[in-house]
């Protein structure tokens, strides 16, 4: 177990998350009762459903059942070949493919990329737009201003495409504020406001956007051509923005 949090910790996650997988998988041991090699599939069905009665939702019944899978096929790639010859028998799989929950993710973990990443990334973006031509680059500029907004304060595709023009005040505080109308809410609690700062540069980049993107695109109907709703009659559909 310890092996498996210190590869956890070299892939770069998070003290919490790696502390959460273990927790996990000496939770599903301590149910099953024995040793790693002697839990099975049945072991993890009274294990979820046990979950599942205490209110564990379907999400973290599902991001247990990774971390069982996950922790699973550690032991197999590491220490396989001892467990066979211990044990007689190759690493059992107790997630299988009757109680492995659906999108099961890969066995590894996705790590974000890093600030330098990030900034190659955009730097890279800014400098191909004027190569964009005609409409091509009003769509790809939106794409851009969406993109970054999402990179600098953090806000969610869904959020995104609900602003208007009127939830920027560039005039409160020291860069100016988004007033995010649409933020997601909590247990069914419905949509939540919530002001966030113009940090990182978001001022500047609105200022771009509204002065010299935005009147371009002229006042009929988005359509989908905007991901803020900065002018024009309509929103862009929620699903207009997807990172691909």
């Amino acid at each position: 177990m310890d092996e498996f949090v210190l590869a956890l910790a070299a892939r770069g996650v998070t003290d919490r998350w790696a502390g959460r997988q273990r927790a996990w998988v000496c939770g599903l041991l301590a149910f099953a009762g024995g040793a790693v090699w002697e839990v099975r599939p049945a072991d993890v069905d009274g294990w979820l459903a046990g979950a599942r009665v205490r209110g564990a939702g379907t999400q973290t019944r599902r991001e247990m059942a990774q971390a069982v899978y996950r922790f699973y096929a550690f032991v197999e790639a590491r220490h396989g070949r001892l467990v066979e010859e211990v044990t007689g028998g190759p690493v059992p799989r107790p997630v299988d493919e009757f109680n492995r929950p659906r999108r099961l993710a890969r066995v590894g973990v996705r790590l974000p990329p890093s600030a330098r990443e990030a900034e190659a990334l955009f730097k890279a973006w800014r400098a191909w737009l004027p190569r964009a031509r005609g409409r091509g680059f009003l769509v790809a500029a939106r794409d851009y201003v969406a993109a970054s907004l999402w990179r600098r304060v953090g806000l969610r595709i869904n959020e995104t495409v609900r602003l208007e023009v009127g939830d920027w005040y560039p005039q409160v505080g020291a860069h100016g504020v988004l007033h995010v109308r649409c933020g997601k809410g909590a247990r069914g609690s419905g949509p939540r406001q919530r002001l966030v700062p113009a940090i990182d540069g978001v001022d500047r980049l609105l200022a771009w956007w509204l002065a010299e993107v935005r009147p371009q695109f002229g006042d009929g109907p988005a359509g989908g051509q905007c991901c803020c709703r900065v002018g024009g009659t309509r929103r862009a559909a929620d699903g207009a923005r997807r990172v691909r």
